[in-house]
């Protein structure tokens, strides 16, 4: 762990090729970085049901990553394997803006007051950070190629890279301050996660790493046996992941010790969902889980046709995922009953959101598909 004292940026006054013309009110109701919370619960705020009707498609050109999209105030934020974030206007569907990134976007952007922070997963600068209001690109940092979604914990951001490297930046300030680093061996594809007091992230090296917040310093490690692709969740003082090697843990987030492991036989790439007593994820068989949160025990399954490699999204009752067999599911938390499913154009590979009463979903065929009930709570 190394640490930082304020350091000089790359400071840019090159303008965007969008200015967007009014302020962004950042509510409790949006969802500005991947799972919608830094515990990555990805538990939507809105309570929506079944059934759904489609309300409009958007086509952003290019292909997604299994977490494109983050959303505040009306305006959907939509990440491309083209290196564009597209605005969209989530009523309507219609095109408000395009800014370019250095490269594409894997990981999930994040929207920090009206400034939005872009990831690239190539190219010399792969750390943005935007003005939405005045339409320039304010600073951007070389720190290698990024993959994991960025992790906002009140005025810091955490960056994990794929060469290794875990970054704590304050952006309380006009430019932002480097305040540690810490450097594993391996690249970092799985996206961190925090309680406000630990950073916790997963490894191509097979091991969850738990780091203090304020001091980067590392407070334990635990060891999965496989490597982590899938990002980390946080629930009552317990982390939840899955591993390449077809296991699912539960780990104590203060002693780094093991409560239960599940074995699904099968690879999990994508993150999981977490209500007051289950835990959902899926698998590379198709297979989607349900499991008590508390001890592991299986609850129900739900099979899909194809991959599932993206996390779940939470609203309410239901409990809604995507696949690579084209389509998205619906299902029932109570029973895993499917209660509504739709076929879309191409492969699903990333996460749904939910916002107000909009269910909105990317397909590999390029398209957004936004799907509208009739009220949310």
């Amino acid at each position: 762990m190394k640490k930082f004292f304020p350091l000089a940026l790359l400071i840019l006054t090159s303008c965007s090729s969008f200015k967007l013309e009014k302020n962004i009110i950042l509510g409790e109701f949006n969802w500005i970085q991947y799972g919608n919370s830094p515990t990555r619960s990805s538990k939507a705020y809105y309570k929506v049901s079944p059934p759904f009707q489609l309300s409009w498609t958007y086509n952003a050109g290019a292909g997604f990553s299994n977490a494109p999209f983050i959303v505040a105030d009306g305006i959907l934020f939509v990440a491309t394997l083209a290196g564009e974030i597209h605005l969209v206007d989530v009523e309507t569907g219609k095109k408000i803006g395009t800014i370019g990134a250095e490269s594409s976007v894997h990981g999930t952007p994040a929207l920090y007051r009206n400034k939005l922070i872009i990831p690239s997963a190539l190219g010399k600068n792969t750390l943005e950070c935007v003005d939405l209001n005045l339409g320039k690109t304010l600073w951007k940092e070389k720190i290698g190629p990024i993959e994991a979604s960025l992790l906002l914990v009140y005025d810091n951001l955490i960056v994990a890279t794929l060469e290794g490297e875990v970054i704590n930046y304050n952006l309380k300030y006009e430019f932002p301050e480097k305040i540690w680093e810490f450097k594993v061996q391996k690249p970092i594809h799985s996206s961190p996660a925090s309680d406000g007091k630990f950073i916790l992230f997963g490894c191509d090296d097979g091991n969850i790493y738990c780091l203090g917040i304020e001091d980067g310093k590392l407070v334990w490690k635990f060891n999965a046996n496989s490597p982590i692709f899938a990002p980390i969740s946080i629930s009552n003082g317990k982390i939840y992941f899955g591993t390449l090697g077809g296991d699912f843990f539960c780990v104590d987030i203060k002693s780094g010790k093991e409560k239960w492991k599940f074995n699904t036989g099968s690879k999990i790439y994508g993150g999981c969902a977490l209500n007051d007593t289950l835990v959902f994820f899926g698998t590379a068989s198709g297979k989607f889980f349900a499991l008590n949160k508390n001890n592991g025990e299986l609850i129900w399954t739900f099979s899909a046709k194809s991959l599932i490699n993206s996390a779940p999204v939470i609203s309410g009752k239901t409990i809604i995922f995507g696949s690579l067999d084209k389509n998205v599911y619906a299902i029932e938390i109570e029973n895993g009953n499917l209660t509504w499913k739709y076929e879309t154009g191409g492969r699903i590979k990333s996460s749904p959101i939910v916002w107000k009463n909009f269910l909105i979903v990317a397909s590999e065929d390029r398209y957004i598909y936004a799907f509208k009930t009739e009220q949310a709570k």
